[in-house]
């Protein structure tokens, strides 16, 4: 069946969708922060500030000697951590402290000269007129007073109200390496016929607070990794959410429980794994089901014959003569052995099928271990009980009784000799634990996770003396499991094996 719309293409849209929008996003940012995109370099703040320290260099400039420029620019440089240099329009130096312009710079001034307005008409926001004490700021130390008799710079603006906009670029270099910022000062301030050229270098964007600022770029990449970790968490989510909910009915199905039902609405990989789990749960459930059942009608389809057997061989060795008795018990034995192991089919293909029907109900733990432990009062040693008179657990009183008697017969059977057989019963918030502890010599590492599966023993010879055909600690799991519980052995420390049953507890 082909799928309506895969995963792969699903991931891949959204992960366009998402690069779409950041993108969009990032040009937003772009125009408002640096206006166009051939001024990327220079976001509105840096602009401002050039816009600020230009003004007040000028100020400074058009009332000082021209002998003290140098200082001038030596302070402004100091405070912004670049060098500055005057140039005028043909590239040559009028002061500063840079030696020498590169041949890419130099171009660049020369093309502004060229492309310059007509003679007497004011630049881009630049008012006509001599006087350009104008307002502005500069930076830490940089003076900016106003010279006698005029206003303060805060009382001063230009025409239309905003400060002149000088024109601004930003070159780089590579020979030598370097960023290089060109502002051009108009002539009116100094009654000159030709324009200059402020030129400050830097050998990186870094070093300079005038031309790079990081907290608008750490704020758009904050945005960035925030947008995408809310854009993509409910896809993430919704893909997680499905996957854990099909991981824990594989387990429950590893574990022998098939009532599972996923939900099958998504239309993409994973919607067809879930319907491919819930035809395999209803597949195996039908299977074991009947295999159990199966099980369970031939196990009584046999007991009746093999106790008709048993009662006849039974009036026949009471009749056999000396020569031939000793072969009727042979026999007799060999039958009893069989009406046996079809009791234990019989018990562990009920307690198999009655998971599904069965009404659990509230059981005393002590109850149950206390006919348990009368049971199989026969068996060797001694049995220990810690159990709390009123523990209660959700169960079937039957089912309980069986699952713990087999333990202690089990435990009897293999350990008896060794120690006291110890049963214990304890309460965890809404859980209750049983172990049933011995002082035997314990089980391989490697054969305690196959111990609850039916016919296995651990010894692999299968007669009454050595422990019977392997279906007890089988028929303790299928009770267990009808209760709704949980059954799993571990090897003690220093020897002695445990079996802990764990089930839903009631409070008192």
């Amino acid at each position: 069946m082909k799928t309506p719309f895969p995963l792969f293409a699903r991931l891949l849209v959204w992960f366009f969708v998402n690069l779409v929008i950041l993108i969009v996003g990032l040009l937003v940012v772009v125009r408002v922060q640096f206006g166009t995109l051939d001024n990327w370099l220079l976001p509105e703040s840096s602009r401002n500030q050039i816009q600020a320290m230009t003004t007040a260099l000028i100020g400074q400039l058009v009332h000082s000697d021209r002998s003290e420029w140098p200082g001038e620019l030596a302070q402004l440089g100091t405070a912004y951590k670049m060098d500055f240099g005057l140039y005028d329009s043909l590239g040559q130096k009028i002061t500063g402290d840079i030696s020498s312009l590169p041949n890419e710079v130099q171009h660049s001034i020369r093309f502004a000269q060229e492309n310059r307005p007509p003679p007497g008409a004011p630049g881009p926001g630049m008012p006509p007129g001599p006087g350009m004490g104008l307002p502005g700021g500069g930076p830490p130390g940089f003076n900016a007073q106003p010279p006698p008799g005029e206003p303060p710079p805060e009382h001063r603006r230009p025409a239309g109200g905003r400060l002149p906009e000088f024109p601004k670029s930003i070159v780089r270099t590579d020979n030598p390496p370097g960023y290089w910022l060109l502002v051009r000062i108009p002539p009116e301030p100094f009654h000159s016929a030709q324009p200059m050229t402020l030129v400050g270098m830097t050998p990186a964007l870094g070093i300079s607070p005038l031309l790079f600022n990081p907290k608008p770029w750490f704020a758009v990449a904050a945005g960035v990794i925030i947008f995408s970790i809310l854009f993509w968490f409910p896809l993430a989510r919704n893909l997680t959410k499905s996957i854990v909910k099909m991981t824990r009915a594989t387990e429950s199905i590893a574990e022998g429980r098939f009532d599972i039902q996923l939900a099958d609405s998504r239309r993409d990989e994973l919607g067809r794994l879930s319907n491919a789990i819930n035809r395999m749960a209803v597949r195996l459930k039908d299977y074991v089901t009947g295999q159990k059942r199966f099980l369970g009608d031939a196990a009584h389809e046999l007991c009746s014959p093999l106790v008709r057997m048993e009662v006849a061989l039974g009036i026949l060795e009471e009749r056999a003569d000396e020569s031939s008795l000793s072969l009727v018990r042979d026999v007799r034995e060999e039958v009893t052995h069989m009406r046996k192991l079809a009791n234990d089919l019989l018990n562990f293909s009920k307690a198999s099928l009655g998971e599904s029907h069965l009404k659990l109900e509230a059981v005393n733990v002590s109850a149950v271990v206390e006919a348990a432990r009368n049971l199989e009062k026969n068996s060797d040693g001694t049995v220990n009980m810690e159990v709390p008179e009123d523990l209660q657990v959700l169960g079937n009183f039957e089912l309980l009784h069986r699952a713990v008697a087999n333990l202690l017969r089990n435990a009897a059977r293999y350990a008896g000799d060794a120690g006291p057989i110890t049963v214990q019963a304890w309460q965890e918030h809404e859980n209750v634990f049983i172990t049933v502890s011995d002082e035997g010599p314990g089980v391989s590492p490697k054969d305690i996770g196959k111990l609850f599966d039916p016919f296995y023993r651990v010894d692999a010879s299968r007669t009454s003396e050595t422990g019977g055909v392997g279906l007890g600690l089988a028929i303790v799991k299928s009770c267990v499991e009808a209760c709704r519980g949980v059954v799993s052995a571990s090897n003690r420390t220093p020897h002695g094996l445990e079996v802990k049953i764990r089930l839903s507890g009631i409070a008192a």
